[in-house]
């Protein structure tokens, strides 16, 4: 609760500031006056994101030659792992609910075992060039206070439509807005590191039941830096038989995704019992 209140007490300043420039005579535009307190709140995020980075790096390392061949826990996590899905490649909705309401978006995120050291590496990995889930919160977190985010090389862009949606109870403040949306980055304490075993590339015109992408699967605690579950995860086209449909898609791609990300979050609560 003091992480948000100091957040939020910092993004407050930072609006304060630019209303007061309003009137200033050195010419500057309202844009770039948001822009540069957007940039004060990512400064102040930065050394937690980086705190998350490195444990990140540290736990991915120890997944080398670990298996999840065989379902289990070493301990019961605790605080419970709550998986929410980062949605699909034509699905890249924030869920203005859960940076209104962190617990809303659960506590994972989900991450390749191969980009853990680089998460900046995955967003310019093409289209189906191998299955990978969409960047969630954390991952997104990482992405723009980190070196190629707006305080490095300014890649990864952050200006004041950045979060935005159109709908009721979105934040309209941009300022405030990236302050919500970098807690509820923070409040991923755990992240499903997953490593592709098989991956069949779904034809959307031959529905083949070998289109099926399987993964060992590691539960990482970021903040007791451990591997404290694993197991296998699998995803799907719904055009196979016997396939629950509980969100539709828009591609067997999609699906695929949509379905591995719903077995990630049924077998931690299978693990974890709740």
């Amino acid at each position: 609760m003091q992480v948000r209140t100091r957040s939020l007490g910092v993004a407050a300043t930072a609006v304060a500031l630019l209303l007061s420039g309003c009137n200033s005579n050195d010419g500057e535009s309202a844009e770039r006056r948001t822009e540069q307190a957007m940039r004060q709140v990512l400064k102040e995020y930065q050394p937690r994101f980086e705190q998350r980075r490195a444990a990140l790096g540290a736990v991915a390392a120890s997944v080398s030659g670990a298996s999840s061949a065989k379902p289990s826990c070493d301990r019961k996590p605790d605080p419970e792992p709550q998986f929410t899905s980062t949605g699909s490649r034509s699905s890249r909705s924030l869920a203005v609910d859960s940076y209104n309401s962190p617990d809303k978006g659960g506590n994972v995120d989900a991450l390749q075992v191969s980009e853990a050291a680089s998460p900046e590496a995955m967003e310019n990995r093409p289209a189906r060039s191998q299955f990978i889930l969409e960047p969630g919160w954390l991952v997104r977190g990482l992405w723009i206070t980190g070196p190629q985010g707006p305080l490095g090389t300014d890649h990864f862009k952050v200006d004041s439509q950045y979060g935005y949606e159109p709908y009721d109870g979105a934040e309209k403040d941009p300022v405030v807005r990236l302050s919500k949306i970098l807690d509820v980055g923070l409040h991923k304490r755990y992240v499903v590191l997953y490593r592709v075993t098989s991956f069949g590339d779904p034809d959307p015109d031959d529905h083949d039941p070998q289109d099926i992408v399987t993964a060992d699967a590691f539960l990482a605690d970021l903040e007791k830096r451990d591997l404290p579950c694993r197991f296998v995860a699998t995803g799907h086209s719904y055009d196979m038989a016997g396939s629950e449909i509980r969100v539709h898609s828009t591609t067997p791609y999609e699906d695929m995704q949509t379905t591995f990300q719903l077995d990630i979050d049924d077998k931690l609560r299978d693990l974890t019992g709740r």
